[in-house]
């Protein structure tokens, strides 16, 4: 063989070498690159695993997927061979996240009774001959769409103006919360508090300082499907009129009684009205909020008995609900409600 077919043969070889090396390189970025489109983990599918009920209330549903994305959702109820579409969505551009919220009382046919909900979700993985993972979730519910059923006992015919009043009722046995609802406020009922009646339900409520004179509570009860009853109450508002007071900061009680109450050093060295004032309404707030937070754990235990008797030889020195003005150099820079009923004895 000449030299020259012998170099020939060489250049081809390597010709041929590289074009290998190439190929393999670019086979290797592919597999790089596509890689993560071909995961093979499924969405995860979540729903509140004390829900068995599906009524009026809507059914919250989550579907996640961290991989290549949700493609689309699909949630049915099936009910006596029939199946209803509860919610259907397709993504153009895969999510990570996606919430959707059901509701059976919504769907046309849907008949009280058992019934399968059935949740369907796919991400854009390019897994399962690009047909990407699949997820599904089904759980056996019963249909409710009738709301539970309330009867009045007993109750207040007067009730002050940011005063307490009560009522007796009875709710029927599907009910999972009632009690009584007037502004922002709800008073939670309890039953078994009725001697003899242990069906019998007893709710204290008020009719809030900050809340309108016409406003009148409605007893509400909503059973496990989220269906709510409600019957407007009606009693004879007496008028209270509550105090108006002005009350003059000074200089040391700021620095001494007030100051002291911020966690936060930087914020004791505020001026004066600042420092009062995020005491009187941050600060407030924060406690109501908390005192709010632990009342709400109450339980159906009376922890008193007989009534309630005012300290012997006290003087009242402010009143609920007393509206106060504060100022400072004479200028007013703050009000707020007293919230409390102060007693004083001096003796002894």
């Amino acid at each position: 063989m000449s030299t020259f077919s012998s170099d020939r043969l060489r250049s081809k070889r390597s010709v041929a070498v590289v074009l290998i090396l190439v190929v393999l390189a670019a086979l290797a970025g592919g597999g790089y690159y596509l890689r993560p489109r071909f995961e093979a983990e499924p969405p995860r599918i979540a729903i509140a695993a004390d829900v068995d009920m599906l009524g009026v209330a809507p059914l919250e549903i989550q579907v996640t997927d961290q991989g290549t994305g949700l493609k689309s959702i699909s949630a049915t109820l099936s009910q006596g061979g029939t199946v209803h579409s509860l919610a259907s969505e397709q993504f153009d551009r895969p999510v990570s996240e996606k919430k959707i919220a059901v509701a059976a009382a919504t769907v046309k046919g849907v008949k009280e009774g058992p019934a399968v909900l059935r949740v369907t979700a796919r991400d854009a993985s390019l897994w399962r001959a690009f047909s990407g993972n699949e997820a599904v979730l089904e759980r056996n519910v019963t249909i409710d769409i009738t709301p539970p059923t309330l009867e009045l006992i007993a109750d207040d015919r007067y009730v002050n103006f940011g005063g307490v009043g009560a009522i007796v009722y009875k709710a029927s046995a599907d009910t999972a919360a009632s009690g009584v609802k007037i502004g922002d406020y709800f008073f939670r009922g309890f039953p078994g508090q009725v001697k003899d009646h242990p069906d019998h339900v007893l709710a204290f409520f008020a009719h809030p300082y900050n809340v309108a004179p016409e406003a009148r509570p409605t007893l509400v009860a909503t059973d496990k499907a989220g269906n709510t009853r409600e019957m407007r109450l009606a009693y004879e508002l007496k008028n209270v009129n509550y105090r108006k007071s002005t009350i003059a900061l000074s200089d040391s009680f700021l620095q001494n009684k007030v100051a002291p109450l911020l966690t936060d050093a930087a914020a004791r060295q505020g001026a004066p009205k600042d420092v009062f004032v995020a005491v009187n309404k941050a600060l407030r707030k924060e406690n109501e909020d908390r005192i709010i937070a632990i009342t709400k754990k109450a339980t159906a235990s009376m922890l008193w008995k007989d009534a309630f008797a005012q300290l012997s030889n006290s003087k009242v020195e402010a009143n609920f609900a007393d509206l106060r003005t504060y100022t400072y150099n004479g200028e007013p820079v703050d009000t707020a409600y007293h919230l409390g009923y102060d007693l004083s004895v001096t003796k002894n």
